[in-house]
């Protein structure tokens, strides 16, 4: 898919501001403070419904104002287009496709798909499990919709049993609880087991031409607390029984995919341990890279690519093979301060940023 054109209207800095775009993408070179990250991130807010640096809505606003609005306006890949209205005004958000209000946000995962990649994208190996699990959730939402429903009731009901857990409560009332936390767990997990297959696949078939460093990566799913999850639903209300007493102390729920995390490997070793800084840039990079060719493979849509200053710490060896895997297949944006990221990119269109306010 392709984004044509972007209103914005009272976002971050941008008063009111139009973007026409190239369909093979545009390099956005420009000193630091004018705006660059800004217009990528309300790029994937029309794909993702929120800021994928995860801050409030509120903070989205131009300084003094209350109120933003995006239009983005797609060409799909069947040449048909699409346009996505998201307008936020104290504390309401509203979506509309094509001219028509979408009560659920999450609408806008099946038709819009973007991959923002970032430097902050090396806490996906160094930083917290919470990171980790976010990454993970939003990819695997873009490739199969139905897991954000089936995520947001399983999270739901973690938070009822934590409140459960704070007060008295009856036998049949934690039953009740504990069987509906078992019977989303497995779908949850299934899930994301699934995703896991798909990238490990990948890792192991498609990537390692890209680097020498990095030739031997994998990652594994990581149980909070144990080394798996019983295999049924019996035995896991058995083991929340176990941990009753424990739970009921803590006040809160002790294991769950809300707990979980990934491990990085590099020849079997933690990446996050053993890796060298370039070898964790290099692995987030193609990690971003694997999820926009499953997201094509698998939803028959070319996602659009974003890329916030990731290249300026990478030598040119390494960001040549990764162009050279792109080949412009997707539409690309490369946001920099940079002046010398024009050579590499030489076929992208610059992109020039209206006067703002700073």
């Amino acid at each position: 898919m392709i984004l044509r054109q972007l209103f914005l209207v009272h976002f971050r800095n941008y008063e009111d501001a139009r973007f026409d775009f190239h369909p093979a993408g545009n390099l956005i070179i420009a000193p630091n403070g004018y705006g660059k990250t800004n217009l990528l991130e309300a790029i994937a807010y029309c794909g993702i419904g929120k800021s994928v640096h995860f801050h409030r809505d509120e903070f989205l606003c131009e300084l003094g104002n209350d109120f933003f609005l995006l239009r983005g306006f797609f060409q799909t890949d069947n040449e048909l287009g699409l346009e996505i209205q998201i307008s936020w005004q104290k504390g309401k958000k509203l979506l509309k496709i094509n001219g028509n209000p979408v009560r659920q946000l999450s609408s806008i995962y099946e038709c819009v798909k973007v991959i923002y990649s970032a430097p902050e994208d090396m806490n996906l190996i160094d930083g917290s499990p919470r990171f980790r699990r976010q990454y993970f959730d939003l990819a695997i939402s873009q490739i199969f919709p139905e897991y954000i429903s089936i995520l947001r009731e399983y999270l739901h009901i973690v938070e009822q049993r934590n409140n459960l857990l704070k007060k008295e409560y009856s036998y049949a009332e934690k039953y009740s609880w504990d069987l509906h936390f078992c019977e989303l767990l497995f779908p949850v997990l299934q899930y994301r087991k699934k995703y896991l297959n798909l990238i490990n696949q990948a890792l192991r078939e498609r990537y390692p031409h890209i680097s020498e460093q990095v030739k031997d990566i994998s990652i594994q799913y990581r149980v909070n607390g144990m080394e798996d999850y019983p295999d049924n639903i019996n035995n896991l209300l058995a083991l929340l029984a176990e941990l009753e007493r424990r739970e009921k102390n803590y006040q809160r729920t002790l294991v769950g995919p809300h707990l979980d995390d990934y491990e990085f490997l590099l020849h079997k070793n933690n990446l996050k341990s053993y890796g060298s800084q370039g070898q964790k840039r290099i692995t987030v990079i193609i990690l971003k890279l694997i999820q926009a060719s499953l997201i094509e493979r698998l939803t028959s849509i070319k996602p659009i690519m974003l890329f916030d200053d990731v290249f300026a710490e990478l030598d040119q060896l390494h960001t040549h093979r990764i162009k050279e895997f792109l080949d412009f297949h997707y539409q690309i944006f490369i946001a920099s301060p940079n002046e010398q990221i024009t050579s590499e990119w030489d076929e992208l269109s610059r992109l020039s940023l209206p006067a703002i306010k700073l």
